[in-house]
């Protein structure tokens, strides 16, 4: 749910010229009343120097267009301002434009409900409670007048005043993930576990982004007795109930306030927000109004490039991230950024670069070590790769694609005693990982040293794969570890299989090339060759995607 700012309520004072003897004057011609303006309170713009330049004259011209107003055109004009400086988080001076828009019309909804936005965010929830109560009897079915209130009623200690309101707006808006949010709390203070339980799981269903569901829904199991689970979700909350992403709730008066200010910032929040719900075409627009007013904030480019490339357009993505890096050459995660969409299209050459960039600016960016190891590894730069593992592996040891990339460089350096010591030691870290067993049966069964072959540890190793993972790369395995062993004729029978399942998965050129270890085995022949020079264990990265940027150009 969204965080905003309210304001004081004002009584309406209509005052009547009286005569000296107490009646409204009146001539024969027409009767004439005069009305006096109710009594405004000052309003004065505050220190914006914190503020965007933008931003500054946006408040000042909304600031001069309401003092050259006459008295009865200000209401709208006083709320657009004060609209203005809650969004720049301003509550003291949009208080007091929202009590004179509200004094001036006091039939509009909208004063005391942004009053509501104003007095909740300040603490001041008394008051907040009673301005969405006169909102509400403005707009009885308003779906977030009630929600908002239900919420502070909560917050006050008064659960019991928030479950008619919240059971009325899911009467109204039923499929609504703040409803369910707000009812899962009002159930947990009055320690109805079970129907919490219920409401905060739905709503949690409806966007397992909105994190803050995580954390009341711990104490709903806790109260429950699901120790287990309440520990879970308090892993997964990450913080206290007001942190995380929020929940979703359909608000036009609140997203007019999110959107109002015309700040690179307040569109780089909302790309940043939309990212975080995965919607990246409204990221990639937000960002987009956001390098319109800073075009010169290498940020602002890293961002919308990244969003440009969720929605497919990795050419403008790297034109984006081109211009973050001249305005930034050190931004580390623009050079990796730049580096991962050279190494989608096939131009390695370019990612080592940019990856290397990466690292030598930001020598903690994990990623990027990983990445280059990886791109390196793939071009045959084997030596170097390993410094690079070794370098992942020293910040997050337990970084599983860094041990299996090492011991397959080792692996492709023939240096197999070092590789099946670093993959028995990954198999500590990672029992659940399959890569690591395969690999270390593999080596076992076929490495060409006769010093580290083991027949029946591979053998052991890969029976107890067979049991859950019955795929081409175990069955292939398996021939191998056979083999070892002189029972041929079960190896010959594995490596049909392997070879069959391999050209019913659509790679027949793979099955023709399994050929060569079936011939072995036929002939009663071990296998010396653990890895295929073509096998995907040595080409690691993503899938070429030609023409993703276009030709490269030329050297």
């Amino acid at each position: 749910m969204m965080v905003t700012r309210g304001l004081l309520s004002g009584l309406v004072a209509v005052c009547l010229l009286l005569g000296s003897s107490g009646v409204i004057g009146v001539t024969v011609a027409s009767a004439q009343v005069t009305v006096a303006e109710p009594a405004l309170l000052p309003v004065v713009l505050p220190d914006l120097s914190r503020m965007h330049g933008v931003v500054q004259e946006q408040m000042r011209e909304a600031y001069a267009s309401l003092m050259a107003l006459e008295s009865g055109e200000r209401s709208t004009a006083y709320g657009q301002l004060g609209t203005l400086l809650m969004a720049g988080e301003y509550p003291a001076e949009a208080e007091r434009c929202f009590q004179n828009a509200r004094l001036l019309a006091p039939d509009d909804f909208r004063w005391p409900y942004y009053l509501g936005h104003i007095y909740k965010n300040t603490g001041h929830l008394t008051k907040a409670a009673a301005h969405f109560e006169q909102a509400l009897r403005f707009r009885p079915t308003d779906l977030a007048t009630l929600v908002w209130l239900g919420h502070v009623q909560i917050d006050l200690g008064r659960p019991e005043a928030a479950e008619p309101l919240l059971t009325r707006a899911r009467s109204l808006h039923p499929d609504t993930q703040a409803v369910l949010f707000q009812l899962g709390r009002a159930a947990v203070a009055t320690q109805d576990y079970a129907r919490a339980v219920q409401h905060l799981e739905g709503a949690l269903q409806m966007n397992p982004a909105a994190t803050i569901v995580r954390y009341p829904l711990a104490m709903a199991y806790r109260g429950l007795g699901d120790l287990e689970r309440a520990q879970d979700y308090l892993d997964q909350s990450g913080a206290r109930a007001a942190a995380g992403v929020g929940v979703t709730l359909p608000d036009p008066l609140m997203a007019e306030v999110s959107t109002v200010l015309r700040s690179p910032q307040v569109y780089w929040d909302l790309g940043l927000y939309a990212g975080a719900t995965g919607d990246w075409p409204e990221a990639v627009k937000q960002f987009r109004n956001a390098v319109q007013l800073a075009p010169d904030s290498p940020i602002v480019r890293l961002n919308l490039g990244l969003a440009l490339n969720r929605v497919g357009d990795a050419r403008a993505a790297l034109d984006q991230l081109e211009e973050a890096v001249r305005l930034d050459p050190q931004l580390a995660r623009a050079h990796f950024a730049t580096g991962t969409l050279f190494e989608r299209s096939g131009r390695d050459r370019e990612a080592i670069d940019r990856y290397t960039s990466a690292v030598t600016h930001d020598p903690n960016l994990g990623e990027a070590h990983l990445r280059l190891a990886d791109a390196l590894r793939r071009t045959d730069r084997l030596e170097v790769s390993l410094a690079s593992y070794q370098r992942v592996l020293e910040l997050e040891p337990g970084w599983a694609e860094a041990r299996f990339g090492e011991a397959m460089a080792l692996v492709r350096l023939a240096r197999h005693r070092e590789a099946l010591e670093r993959l028995r030691v990954a198999m500590g870290f990672h029992p659940e990982e399959l890569a690591f067993p395969l690999a270390l049966a593999r080596l076992l069964a076929a490495s060409p040293d006769a010093q580290i072959r083991d027949g029946q540890e591979a053998l052991d190793l890969v029976y107890a794969l067979t049991e859950e993972h019955q795929t081409t790369a175990v069955a292939e395995t398996m021939a191998m570890a056979l083999a070892e062993r002189g029972q041929f004729a079960q190896a010959v029978e594995w490596q049909r299989l392997a070879m069959s399942g391999a050209t019913e998965a659509g790679h027949s050129e793979v099955a023709q090339r399994m050929a060569v270890n079936l011939a072995l085995y036929e002939r009663e022949t071990p296998c010396r060759t653990p890895w295929r020079d073509d096998a995907l264990e040595y080409r690691p990265g993503p899938t070429v995607e030609p023409g993703l940027l276009g030709p490269p150009p030329p050297f």
